[in-house]
């Protein structure tokens, strides 16, 4: 009778002669094509000429500078309006968005990032000033209040010294209706790294939103994983909503009540981090649709580097600075929004008759055909929440432009064509996940190809090695799946192996004459 290794050797040799074996390829994985930025389709002209000029002069893909532009714009906007795209539900979509720009560090990610972040930083100095004034006009107000509560003490004293009852009636009235100066606060428009207790103390004063920028945005997405800091999560995707309440309480801290929760996030991530981070969700239950929050992601191809110096075009920061005070300052009622009631709580914007028409039909379409057709889990999850790209996007260009009334038909169609556009960005990106895949595929052929395993060894020896990529058993299977399908394994079929159901794996002794 044969022992269990012969058995097995046995099952090896006549699972797999020679002559089966297909001609090993190289591995390897091209991601999907990056969408051309078409400025003139997707922005207006204020806009357009802004990111070209700037992109042109760094140089980088003019795609960072505009996904940054908008989340920045649909952050300064916030909560002080929304879009209602229904006529008679009561359905609103704030502007604020998630994004990032997805790349090498030396595609200049940063520097494209923070040519929009600036305009924020212009806000937030003159804020600055203008608390530094209002703090002197409180500090003599308080002086005042003070003053008046020392005479009304002193009137209270001299009541009960007498037994005046009525003087002292009098006397509590006037305390009660002696209302202290409210303390000025700060208007803030971003914070680039604070705790989401700190983020809901500046809310409870900044209503309309906040916009939190990472320039590695990697760190804020591992901080959501961290053990007793689940809350966090929870906390910036009620946050992408835009337009609920939300109560924060802790021991030592009290309670926090922030009317209105809206948040925009923004930042910079790396392909490979990026793709891990995806491998992660795809590959666990854990997956709550927190990534495809990140719906104005652009992952363009790389510019080449070119020496460039030149005057940037005229009026064009220009432009961008005084649109960013407007939207700052603008008054939603008097540009044409209906006023918030009972039931829709935000002052709101709505489309006209073309443009709703044109919604209606994108919406149909969207959900019959795109979503019911898409077989990458992902992907299906990531569209599911194009609806708010599509309101937000069509209510930013409208204000942008300084137009009043309801959001018309020119801006619904940049909308469409910003989600037309996005969407392919996000194939690209999910597509990064396969490309994980690859990489590790690629390592563990490289160790086949030096000897470091034999024919019959399972996807447990592999996770013994410790090799890196490799650490569960679920990734060494996944990685012998794409070896498998380039030739370079065969899996033996689990009926052909007598005993226990292990799966093993023979190795394509042609794939030394094969790159790695």
């Amino acid at each position: 009778m044969m022992d269990s290794l012969d058995v097995i050797t046995a099952g090896i040799e006549a699972a797999e002669p020679p002559s089966r074996w297909p001609e090993p390829r190289e591995i390897k994985a091209d991601l999907p094509p990056a969408p051309p930025f078409e400025a003139k389709v997707l922005l207006p002209e204020i806009l357009a000429s802004f990111v070209l000029d700037e992109a042109d002069r760094m140089p980088c893909p003019p795609d960072y500078v505009a996904a940054a532009l908008m989340v920045a714009a649909g952050s300064v906007i916030g909560t002080r309006c929304a879009l209602k795209p229904k006529r008679r539900d009561d359905w609103v979509v704030t502007p604020n968005l998630f994004g990032a720009c997805v790349g090498d560090p030396s595609a200049k990610k940063t520097p494209a990032i923070k040519v929009s972040m600036r305009f924020l930083d212009r806000l937030e100095a003159q804020e600055a000033k203008q608390l530094a004034a209002a703090t002197k006009v409180h500090a003599a107000e308080m002086i005042a209040f003070e003053a008046r509560q020392a005479v009304l003490r002193t009137k209270m004293k001299s009541a009960v010294h007498a037994s005046n009852n009525q003087q002292m009636r009098d006397t509590v009235t006037d305390i009660q209706n002696l209302e202290p100066p409210e303390e000025p606060q700060p208007r803030r428009f971003k914070s680039n790294d604070a705790t989401t207790e700190k983020l809901g103390d500046l809310l409870v004063h900044n209503t309309a939103g906040l916009l939190v920028f990472r320039d590695e945005l990697m760190g804020l997405l591992s901080s959501w994983e961290k053990e007793s800091r689940e809350g966090d999560r929870a906390f910036y995707l009620e946050g992408w909503n835009g337009t609920s309440s939300f109560n924060i309480d802790r021991i030592g801290r009290g309670s926090l009540r922030i009317k209105t929760l809206c948040l925009s996030v923004f930042g910079g991530i790396q392909p490979d981090l990026l793709a891990q981070y995806l491998s992660g969700i795809a590959t666990s239950l854990d997956n709550d649709g927190r990534i495809q929050r990140f719906q104005v992601m652009v992952f363009p191809e790389a510019v080449p580097w070119e020496w460039r110096d030149r005057v940037p075009t005229r009026g064009s920061r220009e432009a961008m600075r005084a649109m960013f005070d407007r939207l700052a300052a603008f008054d939603p009622l008097q540009d044409g929004a209906e006023p918030a009631d009972d039931f829709v709580k935000l002052a709101h914007f709505q489309f006209d008759d073309e443009a709703q028409e044109l919604f209606i039909e994108w919406c149909g379409e969207l959900h019959r055909e795109r979503i019911a057709n898409e077989t990458n889990p992902l992907m299906k999850q990531h569209l599911g929440k194009f609806e708010k790209l599509f309101c937000a996007m069509s209510l930013i260009l409208h204000l942008a432009e300084g137009r009043l009334g309801p959001v018309n038909v020119a801006s619904a169609m940049r909308a469409a064509a910003w989600c037309q556009y996005l969407e392919g960005h996000a194939r690209r990106i999910y597509a990064l996940v396969e490309t994980a895949k690859i990489s590790t595929a690629r390592t563990l052929g490289r160790r086949l190809r030096e000897g470091k395993l034999q024919d019959g060894f399972t996807a447990r020896d592999v996770v013994r090695k410790g090799w890196t990529g490799i650490a569960s058993t679920l990734q060494a299977e996944a990685a012998l799946a794409v070896l498998e399908d380039f030739g370079w394994v065969s899996a033996l079929d689990e009926e052909e192996q007598p005993g226990r159901p292990t799966t093993r794996y023979v190795i394509n002794p042609s794939i030394r004459k094969v790159a790695t």
